[in-house]
C-alpha cells in the first residue's frame, strides 16, 4: 500500500485526509535515471526511480503502476541513444538519461469525500523535463540529431505527450570537457526554457 509521509493509505478516506493535512506538501518531483556504458549487458535495465520527499517511505523494490511509466520512459529512451548510435556509426561511451516529472496525486482525487483539488493537480502529471548527458568523441551536431529523434520519436515518450515537457542535452568528452549541444540542435539547458520543440519562450 502507498505511504505518505510515513502513513499507510489504503482507502479514499485516508488519502483525502493525508491531503488535508499535507497540502501542497505532497506535490514533488519523481526522477527516473538510466544509465548505459561499456559494462552494459542489458541495455533495457539500469533505470532507477527517486521519489518525491512525500512518497520517500516507500519500499525501494516497488513500483507503483504512476511510477512504473516513468521507469519505462527512462528505460526506453534512454536505451535508444546507444542504439541509434550504432545504427549511425557514432561512438557512444556512456548514457545518462533521466526523466524528470512534477508529480501532484490530488486531482484524481477531486469530489472524493468532499475533497477539492487545487484546478493544476488535475492531470496528476504536471511537467516532464527529459535530460541526456552523453560522453562521446563523436561530433557534437551528429550527437544532438540522436536526442533530437530519441525525444521527438521514442514510443514510450510519445504516449507521454501531453504532458508539458522540457529537454536538455549535454555531450562530455573522455577527458571530462564538457559541450552543450549546438543551439541549431533545439536541445538548449533546461534554464534557457527549451519547449520539447526546441523554441525558446
Amino acid at each position: 500500500m502507498p505511504n505518505v509521509f510515513g502513513q499507510d493509505v489504503t482507502t479514499v478516506e485516508d488519502i483525502v485526509a493525508c491531503f488535508r493535512r499535507h497540502g501542497d506538501a505532497v506535490r514533488g518531483a519523481y526522477r527516473a535515471r538510466y544509465v548505459y556504458d561499456d559494462s552494459t549487458v542489458d541495455p533495457y535495465s539500469g533505470a532507477t526511480l527517486e521519489r518525491p520527499a512525500a512518497l520517500v517511505g516507500n519500499p525501494p523494490g516497488i513500483a507503483y503502476p504512476w511510477e512504473q511509466v516513468l521507469l519505462a520512459a527512462a528505460a526506453c529512451a534512454g536505451s535508444d541513444y546507444p542504439m541509434l548510435a550504432h545504427h549511425l556509426g557514432v561512438p557512444l561511451a556512456r548514457v545518462a538519461f533521466t526523466v524528470e516529472c512534477v508529480f501532484d496525486p490530488r486531482g484524481e482525487f477531486d469530489g472524493l469525500d468532499g475533497w477539492v483539488a487545487p484546478p493544476d493537480a488535475a492531470p496528476c502529471y504536471l511537467s516532464l523535463h527529459l535530460e541526456a548527458t552523453l560522453t562521446s568523441p563523436g561530433p557534437d551536431d551528429r550527437l544532438a540529431d540522436i536526442h533530437r529523434r530519441v525525444v521527438e520519436r521514442n514510443m514510450v515518450l510519445g504516449a507521454l505527450r501531453g504532458i508539458p515537457r522540457t529537454d536538455a542535452l549535454r555531450i562530455e568528452r573522455s577527458s571530462g570537457r564538457a559541450a552543450e549541444a549546438p543551439a541549431s540542435a533545439a536541445a538548449a539547458p533546461r534554464e534557457a526554457g527549451c519547449t520539447s520543440s526546441g523554441e525558446q519562450r
